[in-house]
Formats: structure tokens, sequence, C-alpha cells
């Protein structure tokens, strides 16, 4: 998902090679990190299918849903030029989509059960980072796509990313300011309980409400080698993010 793999700068050496031209200092080649991502976001249904006669569920409008995701995952990076950053990842994600399906009037005096779908499994993927930056300010353009194996076989979740960022470079720290533009995608298929006719198979597409949201961030260096990342997403895609790295190697 998620989602929810989040590259960040690593700007924030407490030593740094500096580009006599351009004044910045460069991150050690090499980074190791672990990371936990947490996000919150509303979905739109792109298909919902409940082969009941008569009852029309897909069309339903303004129908909530929400989806919860956890990821803890490890990632290993290179800068492969002073402005390029290559990237691999791989951790676990935990999700909770809730479809509110006791919302729709079916114009009979029942309510249905809402679709709730929790799933767990692996998420994997890759992305780089284009980065330009000055005395004291930096500009990063992220690319990011992840897959999961889930331990639902009839569920599938992938996405990809794009988050662009602007900071500000201090001795040892970075804060900057973005946005993430996500496409994601979810498909499930199982058994759904509704009331007097028991169990009732379903398919359902979800896609995310609104792909933009903002963030906020801060990157801080513990050592030489250690630094620390914070950061906040805020719109209808609210996240939190907090990875630890290992920065190794010439620069």
């Amino acid at each position: 998902i998620l989602f929810v793999a989040a590259s960040t700068p690593a700007w924030a050496q407490n030593e740094g090679a500096s580009l006599s031209d351009r004044g910045h200092k460069l991150p050690m080649k090499w980074g190791f990190g672990f990371t936990i991502y947490n996000q919150n976001q509303p979905y739109d249904i792109v298909t919902l299918e409940v082969p009941l006669a008569g009852l029309d569920i897909g069309a339903a409008e303004g129908l909530e849903i929400q989806n919860n995701t956890d990821s803890y995952h490890l990632k290993f990076d290179y800068w492969v030029l002073p402005f390029l950053n290559i990237y691999l990842l791989g951790g676990q994600i935990d999700g909770t989509t809730n479809v509110k399906l006791s919302d729709v009037d079916l114009g009979l005096p029942i309510l249905l059960n809402d679709i709730k779908i929790d799933y767990s499994g692996i998420m994997y993927g890759g992305g780089a980072t284009l980065a330009f930056g000055g005395r004291g300010w930096f500009t990063t353009l992220t690319y990011d796509i992840t897959r999961t194996d889930l331990d639902v076989t009839s569920s599938a979740v992938q996405g990809w990313l794009v988050t662009p960022r602007f900071g500000l470079v201090f001795e040892g720290a970075a804060i900057w300011i973005g946005a993430m533009y996500q496409q994601t995608e979810e498909t499930h298929e199982g058994i759904w309980e509704m009331p007097y006719l028991g169990l009732v198979p379903y398919y359902v597409e979800l896609q995310q409400s609104e792909p933009w949201n903002y963030q906020i961030g801060m990157t801080a260096g513990l050592s030489k080698h250690w630094n620390l990342v914070l950061e906040g997403g805020v719109g209808s895609r609210k996240s939190v993010l907090a990875h630890l790295e290992y920065r190794f190697g010439n620069r």
C-alpha cells in the first residue's frame, strides 16, 4: 500500500561531504532502516457485486468506507548519483476496510450488516528519489510502488505514490513540507452475513477517495551514522511515519 512505504530524504548527517559550488552535504551512500507507518483514509466503491435479485446495492451512493493500514518494513537504499537514490523495501502489512452498508436504504424494514474486511500479509516494493539542493535547502521527488501477498487469497492490495517535498537544512537536522499523490486498489471476495438471508457471497473493488494529501516532516542526525525521521500527513488521508536508519559507506 500502501502505500504506505513513504521514502524520506536523508539530508541531516552530522558530517557530510560539501559540494563547494552548491554548499550542501551528501549523505553516506548506503542506508538500512526500519519504518513504522499508519494510514487512515476514506475509499470509494468501484464495483460491488452482491447476487441478490431486485437489490442493486452496488449503485448505492455516499457509502462511508474507511480503511486503516499499519505497516512495519525494512528499507535498503543506495545513492547511485548525488541526485538519485534507489531503494528496496519489504515487511508486514495489517489492514481493516469497513464498508458501512448499514446506511443503505433498501426501502425495507431491515438494516444491512456492514462488510468488515481484516487482512494481513507481506508487502514489498521499491522506488527512486530525485534530489536537488543548495545552501540550506533541498527538494526531492519520490516514486514508490508496492504490492502485497495477503493471508486471504481472495484479497489483493497494490498501489503507487509520488511524493514531492521541499525542505530546509540545518546543522544535523532538516525539516520539510510536501504532498503525496497515492493510487491504491483493493479487491476483496468473500462471504457476507445478511439479515434473514444468511450468508451471501460478495465481490468489492475499492480505490482511494482523494489521491492527494499534505505532509510535514523532520529528520535529525543522532550520530555520524544514525538518523531519525518523523513525518505526518493531513487531509482526507491521515498518516504517521517513524523511520530509524543506519547509513554507511563512502560519500
